[in-house]
């Protein structure tokens, strides 16, 4: 089995290794070490949900991609995925007059999976969660993405003894306010790391769609106005 880096192949020899969640566990414990970190990782050129590692034996693959960067890369590649079940939760919700039992155990279960990487973020980039803040939709100025974040995970909660057209609501409108953190937190942080002449070419290319965007954000705030929110996250996106 050919291992690569990066499309780099790697140079090392497995030592008592059993399946492919030995190796990942093994590549990671290396990488961490040069506070790498794994961002993706593909199987024979195919996608594979780490919870199967365990389950496939090196002999049944002949080839491990792993691609990896450093905190930066890490951090923003998480925010695509938070961003995209974020919309996964608007969908879900959109519409609905109640949420189901299941539904809620998924979202309590959710909640705290957001909870725990805003906190690895906080972490990393030695910033409290209480000194971030979004501007809140339909209001006239920001509050801090911990306190939307707990209500939130307590609304989560609520739904799990009854819900309401109005709780499911005030749920999504929470939602957005974190959507829109999500948005200028990954957008603050590429702007950290790209280059003077990449900043200068996004800037020229802004400038040749501000008729496009000004139609566009005028559609978001009908959408939402008209309670059109699924239609209103897709524009915003």
């Amino acid at each position: 089995m050919q291992i690569y880096v990066n499309e780099q192949e790697l140079d090392a020899e497995l030592t008592g290794e059993k399946n492919l969640e030995d190796i990942y566990q093994a590549v990671s414990d290396w990488i961490q070490e040069n506070k790498r970190y794994i961002l993706a990782l593909r199987v024979d050129q195919q996608e594979v949900s780490l919870n199967r590692l365990g389950e496939i034996g090196m002999d049944d693959v002949g080839r491990l991609d792993f691609y990896v960067g450093d905190e930066l890369d890490m951090i923003l590649t998480t925010l695509g995925e938070l961003d995209r079940y974020v919309d996964q939760i608007g969908t879900t919700l959109y519409g609905q007059e109640q949420v189901s039992v299941q539904d809620s155990r998924n979202l309590q279960e959710g909640m705290q999976w957001i909870r725990q990487i805003l906190t690895s973020f906080s972490t990393i980039m030695n910033m409290e969660l209480g000194s971030m803040s979004v501007l809140v939709p339909g209001s006239q100025g920001s509050e801090a993405i911990d306190r939307v974040l707990e209500r939130l995970e307590k609304r989560a909660r609520m739904f799990a003894e009854a819900s309401e057209r109005t709780d499911i609501e005030a749920f999504l409108e929470d939602l957005r306010s974190f959507k829109f953190f999500i948005m200028k937190l990954e957008l603050q942080l590429r702007t950290m790391n790209a280059r003077t002449e990449e900043l200068v070419d996004l800037v020229a290319d802004f400038e040749t769609k501000i008729p496009e965007l000004t139609q566009n954000i005028v559609s978001i705030n009908e959408s939402f106005s008209a309670g059109r929110d699924q239609s209103a996250l897709e524009t915003l996106d």
